[in-house]
């Protein structure tokens, strides 16, 4: 039996996510954190108590240069994206990055043009739906065409409400509901219609009733968005919601000609019903890691896969710079008040 090799990772950013992402690889085969790169000295104290034998950095020019790693694991703020990644393809490594590949439209399709001058290197943007039982399941259903032809879908993310200044503070520098939240309502939805159509127009609009100062940010707490593609054939609905009451509830509906199917209808966290005097109940997650927490290992074992064996992976990055394009064009028509549609492409 051959021996499978080990993918060595270095990783940029260990805060939240970086960590979640850390510890999931810390508990996968064949994939290995050996760098960490970071600014911030609590995160890379972290990194040093927690993965063993790693090399850390505060500049990213020397770690990117290093020939410690093969693959670089992207999980800085939104901003930093763009450059990150040409620099880590410009240095000959794979890259995964984090969501979105860049927060805005130019800088995704500067990041997309530029992975086709290195067809010998693997880049991936996470979306942990692409990996999720659910929709994968649902995805098959459809290319098998159980449901005819597709030609509306409708997702949301609907967040369980925080408020604190931690969050006000997140949502200044965001990027915008539609380019952080429902970029992954954006980026389901290519995944499930899987046909590369060129979207036409966008519009949104939104209230700030439960967070007033979300106003002055040109943000919402609810937002609708609507988006069209060039064929006519197809239409698209996000919603994203930053005040749910009951927890987080991931949803999305694909209609065909012939039927519908409908993923995690229910916020449900476990598939059980409580009945007492006080009547009957569901329990329902919190946090969308409660629901996806297993498609952000699927996805790191698929890059890895991608990279070691070829294995086809279900990453798509001009769905990711198309989630962009998506998800700006929303934030502008809602900039708008909503008054007018805004042209895609």
């Amino acid at each position: 039996m051959v021996q499978k090799k080990t993918l060595r990772m270095g990783v940029a950013g260990a805060g939240r996510m970086g960590q979640i992402h850390i510890n999931n690889i810390l508990e996968t085969r064949f994939i290995a954190v050996t760098a960490v790169c970071s600014v911030i000295q609590a995160e890379l104290d972290w990194a040093t108590s927690t993965i063993p034998n790693v090399k850390t950095f505060t500049a990213f020019d020397d770690f990117i240069a290093s020939d410690g790693f093969d693959a670089v694991l992207i999980v800085t703020p939104n901003h930093f994206h763009r450059d990150q990644v040409i620099a880590s393809l410009r240095a000959g490594k794979h890259v995964f990055c984090e969501k979105p590949i860049s927060p805005d439209t130019k800088s995704a399709w500067d990041v997309y043009y530029e992975s086709l001058k290195f067809p010998e290197l693997k880049v991936a943007c996470g979306f942990p739906r692409r990996y999720a039982a659910p929709y994968v399941e649902a995805a098959k259903r459809i290319k098998n065409g159980d449901i005819g032809e597709v030609v509306a879908l409708r997702s949301q993310t609907t967040d369980l409400i925080m408020d604190n200044d931690y969050f006000v503070n997140y949502i200044k520098t965001s990027g915008g509901i539609f380019v952080d939240c429902c970029i992954h309502d954006i980026d389901a939805c290519l995944f499930l219609l899987g046909q590369d159509k060129t979207p036409a127009t966008a519009y949104s609009t939104g209230t700030t009733k439960v967070f007033p100062m979300f106003k002055d940010y040109g943000d919402i707490d609810d937002g609708m968005g609507l988006v069209t593609f060039e064929t006519g054939d197809v239409i698209m609905n996000v919603y994203g919601s930053r005040n749910n009451r009951h927890g987080h509830h991931s949803m999305t509906e694909v209609i065909g000609t012939k039927g519908r199917i409908l993923i995690n209808g229910q916020p449900r966290l476990i598939n059980i019903d409580i009945s007492d005097d006080s009547g009957t109940r569901m329990e329902g997650p919190e946090t969308q890691m409660q629901v996806f927490g297993l498609a952000f290992k699927h996805e790191m074992e698929a890059f890895r896969d991608w990279i070691l064996e070829g294995k086809e992976p279900n990453f798509n990055l001009k769905d990711a710079a198309k989630a962009v394009s998506i998800g700006a064009a929303l934030m502008d028509s809602l900039h708008a008040k909503g008054i007018e549609n805004v042209k895609l492409f």
